[in-house]
């Protein structure tokens, strides 16, 4: 489908209301539907997420657009469970509301007809990021739930963007090593990450606010 039509002439989005709609008579008629939380749920958002990521390595586009699906079961799942919350619920259309509203403020620009490139587009989608999340810690948004090794990446980036002195970097977190019949990897990694951003949150307490975050700050600051 290359238009704004279904296949059958009706507009885009009605199988969505009906997905909505499916998963609403779940909720409340099934057994396993009802008993389910967001917490019973995070690991299969994990394991569909990878089937995802295995579906577009494939290439094959059944395969894609049944992961696809199976991803679109987790969002209208734990948008009817926030839909049961007994203090401040939500339900899909809140979590569509709140992903356009978001996303057209980040690409006003593009939006409006305006003809621009992508370098003016990735700055002003950074500079509309800024200003709605006024992080008080480099390390605000990061989620430490994702991958040890995405979890490093992701603290690295944003130390480096902050101009962290790279030989203050905990060779815990930079240097990972893989011994046969050792400890989990995965553990070893989240645990040395975790304990290497608690120092850098330290670091920013002892400096308080309003200081600009670079190399001096972190050498001042940063627990040794």
């Amino acid at each position: 489908m290359t238009d704004d039509s279904g296949g059958d002439g009706t507009a885009s989005g009605y199988e969505l209301l009906a997905a909505v709609e499916l998963m609403d008579r779940l909720r409340r008629a099934g057994p396993w539907e009802r008993d389910q939380t967001h917490e019973s749920l995070r690991r299969y958002l994990v394991e569909e997420t990878y089937e995802l990521l295995d579906a577009i390595d494939s290439g094959d586009r059944d395969h894609l657009l049944e992961e696809l699906g199976d991803i679109l079961l987790q969002v209208l799942f734990h948008a009817r469970i926030a839909a049961d919350r007994a203090d401040e619920p939500f339900d899909i259309d809140d979590v569509a509301r709140a992903f356009t509203t978001k996303i057209s403020a980040r690409t006003q620009g593009v939006l409006s007809g305006s003809d621009i490139d992508l370098q003016t587009q990735l700055d002003e989608w950074e500079s509309r990021k800024a200003a709605e999340k006024a992080r008080g810690s480099v390390l605000d948004g990061v989620a430490t739930g994702q991958p040890s090794l995405a979890l490093a990446q992701k603290v690295l980036e944003r130390l480096a963007a902050a101009g962290f002195p790279r030989d203050l970097l905990p060779k815990d977190v930079t240097d990972i090593r893989v011994v046969a019949d050792g400890p989990s990897i995965e553990d070893e990694l989240r645990r040395s990450v975790l304990a290497f951003m608690a120092k850098i949150r330290l670091a920013e307490t002892a400096a308080g606010s309003g200081e600009l975050k670079n190399e001096d700050y972190w050498r001042t600051h940063y627990p040794h």
